[in-house]
């Protein structure tokens, strides 16, 4: 069992607004905060194909992940518990190692996040020109916030992954690794649920409705049916990075008329460790940007 423990503290002054909801546009109060304060075990039991995940978030709080992984194939292994669902880089590279401090203005409106359920994940054609990645899954489709579901049905999700020079990369971001052999992804992944969600975020109340904005949804089991889209491209390279994702969803709100709303998203970052060509910058600094956008 190997255990892990990180925190992140902030302050802020002279007021900390989050630009992702309109309640806290209107905080002009400085503040402290513990962004996030996990514990995390991972570990493998009474043989080294079956493995484990359990993190914990004091901070909430909530139990974040519990799963068991049966690792014994790499053509198929299967997941079984709460855990982030295999949709798109950005939400599923932990916050402990992505490139930036926080994930974009995208991942709040389209993250399918952590979810209860199953999921099979297989390499097939290893270290060759056709080499794919695949993930599929069932779940629950109301977030950890929930022991059950509200309704009859369950969210389904599929990620498609070529591993297009031949060599499969992990979720992740920055090339930590100093790569000496390109390596490039390109990904597809779909999504679809019905309940009373719009989308997620890791809390005790887990399930959002981003069209109502106070602090509980008044939506019904079953109200809304979500449909989703997702196209990614990952690049790394002696020290540099791309990252690129392209999102769409539509809802339709099966209570009112079946109501439509259409949303688009993406966003593309990059960075760089320019340690290899100045030598005077240390080697741990790294040289990023990003730029995100969100169309409702």
């Amino acid at each position: 069992m190997a255990i892990q423990n990180r925190v992140q503290a902030r302050y802020a002054e002279p007021f900390d607004s989050d630009p992702r909801t309109l309640a806290d546009l209107e905080r002009d109060e400085n503040s402290f905060m513990i962004r996030r304060a996990r514990t995390k075990l991972n570990g493998h039991a009474y043989v080294p194909w079956l493995k484990y995940c359990l993190q914990y978030d004091w901070s909430q709080p909530v139990l974040r992940d519990l799963s068991l992984t049966i690792d014994k194939y790499k053509w198929a292994q299967v997941r079984v518990g709460r855990g982030k669902v295999s949709y798109n880089n950005e939400r599923v590279t932990s916050s402990g190692s992505q490139q930036f401090v926080n994930r974009s203005i995208v991942n709040d409106i389209f993250t399918v996040d952590r979810q209860q359920g199953i999921e099979v994940k297989g390499n097939l054609f290893p270290d060759t020109w056709h080499d794919i990645t695949y993930y599929v899954g069932a779940y629950t489709g109301l977030g950890v916030g929930e022991r059950n579901n509200d309704d009859g049905n369950m969210m389904y999700s599929g990620r498609l992954q070529w591993n297009a020079l031949g060599g499969e990369m992990k979720f992740s971001q920055s090339d930590l690794d100093l790569l000496e052999q390109p390596a490039l992804n390109i990904s597809v992944a779909a999504n679809s649920n019905r309940s009373r969600c719009t989308a997620f975020e890791t809390a005790q109340e887990s399930c959002r409705d981003i069209n109502d904005l106070s602090e509980e949804s008044s939506a019904e089991a079953g109200q809304y049916k979500v449909s989703q889209m997702m196209q990614e491209m990952h690049f790394k390279w002696k020290g540099f990075s791309l990252l690129q994702e392209l999102h769409s969803k539509k809802i339709k709100d099966t209570f009112n008329n079946d109501q439509e709303s259409k949303l688009l998203g993406g966003f593309v970052q990059a960075g760089y460790f320019p340690h290899g060509i100045v030598k005077f910058i240390p080697p741990g600094i790294e040289l990023a940007g990003r730029y995100a956008f969100v169309e409702h």
